[in-house]
């Protein structure tokens, strides 16, 4: 009896971890979307007779991403906001970089001091081409006068400033076409539901220009006109216009798994390219600034695995680290149709000891003068402080000798807490 429930329990152990492993082959998800609901919390957008805009947008949201999850087991939804909450734009770009979306889709609602106006229009980013277009998207970036410290998140940007708006528009040319194409989706079935389509657009969306992927800002129709902004509270409006997008999306993502195929088709049928020299490594440098962006920065343009250097006070900026000339040349592609047009290869010995150089680690830039032994240094005992010419204060740790011990001696003071520092290169 001893031996037969050892025998059990030993299959029931081994079902439990096939059944377990193969839920976590079926979790994997080969397409990200994040849906955003604009507006939430004391933020209510426009305001239509029969509902505040807020609510339709998280209404909507709620259907499209039920919708897509029910139907598509391949794809993870990620929301903004799935409740009546405040979130920054900065923030809902933030959610769609941090989760590696394919695509971000906001939904809204439109809105007019005069109540006759009424139909749909799809925004992708780019330059305004009429007034009213800008009207939208400065009635849409206003927002950001709700969020705390707003002039610093989005370093002076103007919502009122036609300027300061066509400054956005060469950020998300790399994802243009895409973007194109699921708003021309989206428009082409609003039309089939016999909506006015008022077509696709662009202007200058702060929320979009943050996003580091194809993104299209949804107009789902005037909440400001009566008979509209009753069917876009009502439940039969809601319903017509979730399944007109999420059969949109549909149609993108058919697309999408078609050139995936491809590619990995083509890939596959590649030769196995040589790597360069085992001591080299190949890098895009594309910028070169006085200035520090953070690696989801809008003026990185939606650069991926992004390294910084501190070379001579300027700030160099990396990307595709890698040992094959193919794929140095596809990310140098990428780098120029994002707008780095004098982006260029650069050769890596990250072993190599510079003569009369060294690495060391930049923690941070304060214009507070802290002493080594302050908490803020947790503990680290080799601080050195230098002042720079903005009357501040750099402070630095660490000295090693060539760039490959310069980043593991990065990723550990990162594992301390310092998330934000980079390596500089510094004269003997």
């Amino acid at each position: 009896m001893r031996v037969l429930t050892i025998f059990y329990l030993k299959n029931i152990l081994l079902i439990t971890l096939i059944f377990l492993a193969s839920s976590l082959y079926s979790q994997k998800k080969d397409f990200t979307l994040v849906l955003d609901a604009g507006h939430g919390g004391h933020d209510n957008g426009a305001r239509g007779a029969f509902a505040n805009e807020k609510d339709v947008n998280l209404s909507l949201v709620l259907k499209i991403g039920s919708m897509i999850e029910k139907n598509n087991k391949d794809v993870e939804v990620i929301y903004t906001r799935k409740t009546d909450e405040f979130i920054p734009l900065m923030t809902r770009a933030d959610i769609a970089n941090k989760g590696k979306a394919n695509l971000f889709i906001s939904i809204h609602c439109n809105s007019s001091p005069k109540s006759a106006p009424y139909g749909t229009e799809t925004f992708v980013l780019g330059a305004h081409r009429n007034r009213d277009n800008f009207d939208v998207a400065k009635r849409e970036n206003e927002v950001i006068y709700m969020e705390k410290d707003y002039q610093t998140t989005y370093e002076g940007f103007n919502p009122s400033s036609p300027e300061s708006v066509i400054g956005l528009t060469l950020m998300q040319n790399i994802y243009l076409e895409n973007s194109l194409k699921i708003a021309s989706y989206v428009e082409n079935n609003f039309k089939k539901e016999n909506r006015f389509s008022r077509g696709v657009k662009q202007a200058g969306f702060l929320v979009l220009v943050q996003t580091a992927m194809p993104s299209v800002l949804i107009e789902t129709g005037f909440i400001s006109n009566p008979q509209e902004g009753q069917y876009l509270a009502s439940e039969e409006g809601q319903n017509a216009i979730a399944k007109n997008i999420y059969e949109a999306f549909l149609s993108y993502k058919k697309e999408y798994d078609k050139k995936s195929e491809k590619k990995a088709e083509e890939e596959n049928q590649q030769i196995v390219e040589k790597p360069v020299d085992n001591n080299m490594v190949l890098k895009v440098q594309f910028l070169a600034s006085f200035n520090r962006y953070n690696p989801n920065s809008a003026q990185l343009r939606g650069m991926k695995n992004v390294e910084i250097v501190k070379i001579n006070g300027k700030y160099v900026y990396y990307a595709g680290s890698t040992n094959l000339r193919s794929e140095s040349e596809a990310t140098l592609k990428i780098a120029k149709e994002a707008g780095f047009t004098d982006a260029s290869i650069v050769e890596f010995n990250e072993k190599e000891v510079i003569n009369n150089q060294y690495f060391t680690i930049e923690l941070f830039i304060s214009p507070k003068k802290y002493r080594e032994r302050d908490s803020i240094f947790k503990g680290l005992n080799n601080v050195v402080r230098q002042k720079n010419d903005n009357n501040g204060y750099i402070y630095t740790s660490g000295k090693v000798s060539n760039y490959d011990s310069a980043k593991k001696l990065l990723e550990i003071y990162k594992k301390i807490g310092f998330t934000d520092a980079i390596i500089s290169k510094t004269l003997s």
